[in-house]
């Protein structure tokens, strides 16, 4: 009886991969490999373009950044501040209405930007996308004067704040804020404005201020 067993057992096995040897076979021999390896190649040659979602901070903006973050942690912890820095209270005071007056001076000014972008899209002669595109550099190129025009002036608040430090001070100080920059630089915090960093990421933006008529 057992060897009954066995053997109907071993034909079993023996029909089994058989059977999986000629399906392997059948599914083989149904596919295309020249054609799917040409999709491919040609897949692969095919650059996607990428949805920006939100981009990241730009060079210009990583000093206003930190020294807005450090206005933060001295309206919430002034003391660590002063240790850190190993200054007075009162200079802790100055670099907070210093860092202070220069955030309520200066604004993103995404209203020329967008303007810039609708006058550029309002008056071009293109089509499609190529319309986009030129409205987006349009924003793109009245955002840089902007940025650039806040990190000149972030520079000068630099100094401001450097001014008030005694050497041992602006040494511990220059350490902090090229610690905080690298921080800064790869924490994926958002940059201000719209996304515009390509046609797919910045048609939305066009449709909503430009094509709204």
């Amino acid at each position: 009886m057992k060897a009954q067993l066995a053997g109907l057992l071993l034909i079993f096995l023996s029909n089994s991969v058989l059977s999986q040897g000629s399906l392997q076979t059948d599914i083989v021999d149904g596919l295309d490999l020249s054609t799917r390896l040409d999709d491919v190649r040609q897949s692969r040659g095919d650059q996607r373009e990428l949805t920006v979602l939100a981009p990241t901070l730009a060079v210009e903006e990583i000093d206003r950044a930190v020294l807005n973050k450090l206005m933060q942690e001295i309206a919430n912890d002034p003391v660590t501040t002063k240790n850190r820095l190993g200054v007075s209270k009162e200079i802790v005071d100055d670099i907070f209405v210093t860092i202070s007056n220069a955030k309520g001076f200066i604004n993103d000014n995404e209203h020329a930007n967008v303007q810039a972008m609708c006058n550029a899209w309002d008056n071009s002669t293109k089509k499609g996308d190529d319309r986009v595109s030129e409205a987006l550099d349009a924003y793109k190129n009245r955002d840089q004067f902007t940025k650039t025009f806040v990190a000149k002036y972030y520079r000068l608040v630099l100094f401001d704040i450097e001014s008030l430090l005694p050497i041992s001070a602006k040494v511990k100080f220059d350490v902090y804020m090229d610690d905080r920059r690298r921080r800064m630089a790869t924490s994926g915090t958002r940059s201000w404005g719209s996304v515009v960093e390509n046609v797919k990421s910045g048609r939305e933006v066009v449709n909503f201020h430009c094509r709204r008529n």
